[in-house]
């Protein structure tokens, strides 16, 4: 299936990608530009679901974790991080049906780096979403090892200094420290 840009601008919106095929392929939109990455591996589905049963078990009320989330940030910026935790019922509810939960009503992304996507991970989203006012923000690092980074939104709107988490430790969540041990999250 071959798929245009919806302009001769180039420039996407969130209601295009509505039109693009349900393929296993990220679809994600930076301003306005289109963002493909490939189908993520079996591993990294793995960790991906184990990490957010983790969130799930230890969520309070008031508290869903999901996998593979949209955050529209804007009508041409959407982004699809690896697990997400919000607000449920959202403090701040959106009329869109489709997207519900804004990035206001999130708690901590995560993302599972993979090496389609790690300078994406390490550089671009953590600035997207500090800059949203998400207040955590972890990245799960699986090569050579695995390892959780774990950063906080200060005052100023950005990540603070990374807590690099090896083997087992605290980790902070929107409802407090929780212990993480990363031998559980492997397949």
């Amino acid at each position: 299936m071959s798929v245009s840009p919806p302009d001769l601008r180039g420039q996407w919106t969130v209601s295009d990608l509505e039109n693009l095929p349900d393929d296993g392929f990220t679809y994600e939109l930076v301003d306005g530009h289109l963002v493909v990455t490939p189908p993520p591996t079996q591993q990294h589905q793995l960790i991906g679901d184990a990490l957010r049963e983790v969130l799930a078990v230890a969520a309070p009320p008031g508290w869903r974790c999901s996998k593979e989330f949209p955050i529209v940030f804007a009508e041409d910026t959407w982004r699809q991080p690896d697990v997400v935790v919000f607000r449920t019922p959202p403090l701040h509810p959106r009329p869109d049906e489709r997207n519900p939960v804004g990035p206001e009503d999130i708690g901590l992304v995560a993302e599972v780096v993979s090496p389609s996507t790690r300078r994406t991970d390490r550089f671009a989203k953590p600035g997207e979403y500090a800059d949203a006012g998400i207040g955590l923000y972890w990245r799960l690092e699986t090569e050579p090892e695995l390892v959780l980074y774990v950063q906080t939104l200060e005052v100023d709107g950005i990540y603070g200094r990374p807590v690099e988490i090896r083997g087992s430790g605290e980790a902070a969540t929107p409802w407090g420290a929780l212990r993480v041990v990363l031998s559980e999250l492997t397949p």
